[in-house]
């Protein structure tokens, strides 16, 4: 019995690294890919090569993927609403699959960059002069505003497909960064 759950969990996580969408879960899944195999080798009387799986699969390996992971390229995204008091879980998972979901997977399969998001509600003033993200989105009541620059080809990217990335929301209004600084500095 312990054994079929060996082997199956091995087939699991095997499938879940070679599947997964996002490039650090894979990782994730290949070490504990490595640990059950490691179990596996310890159940099999093989504790010399079960050490040598532990330290190699588990430890070195995770290790240098994760590094290797880290050289990818990132977009990094930050999500802003002002009229939520407290981001939680429920706050997120309301924005999950019509904003965030999407914009992962459109990222990851036409601009090859990993996503990174932020949630916040502090004022989007504050935070686009503290913080340095590729692309800003902002809730404000029904009205959703996305920030970036002009220059930034994923940014365009991702207002010209934007029917086909985010469905959901009908009330879109797109901000360019660097127009809106120039013209402040005209004045």
């Amino acid at each position: 019995m312990f054994q079929t759950f060996l082997l199956t969990g091995l087939l699991v996580f095997a499938s879940y690294a070679v599947f997964s969408d996002n490039i650090k879960r894979s990782v994730i899944y290949l070490g504990i890919f490595s640990l059950i195999m490691t179990l596996t080798y310890l159940n099999y009387n093989a504790p010399d090569v079960a050490l040598a799986e532990a330290a190699i699969g588990v430890g070195i390996s995770t290790v240098m993927y994760l590094v290797a992971t880290k050289k990818f390229s990132i977009y990094d995204i930050c999500y802003v609403n002002e009229d939520v008091e407290v981001f939680n879980d429920e706050s997120i998972s309301e924005i999950m699959s019509n904003v965030v979901r999407p914009l992962e997977k459109f990222l990851e399969r036409t601009e090859g960059f990993e996503p990174q998001l932020a949630y916040t509600n502090h004022p989007i003033d504050k935070i686009m002069r503290e913080d340095n993200h590729d692309f800003y989105i902002h809730r404000k009541g029904n009205l959703t505003y996305l920030y970036g620059n002009k220059s930034d080809r994923v940014f365009l990217d991702i207002v010209a497909n934007m029917d086909k990335v985010i469905k959901d929301i009908k009330d879109i209004r797109v901000i360019y960064m660097d127009e809106v600084g120039k013209s402040e500095g005209d004045e």
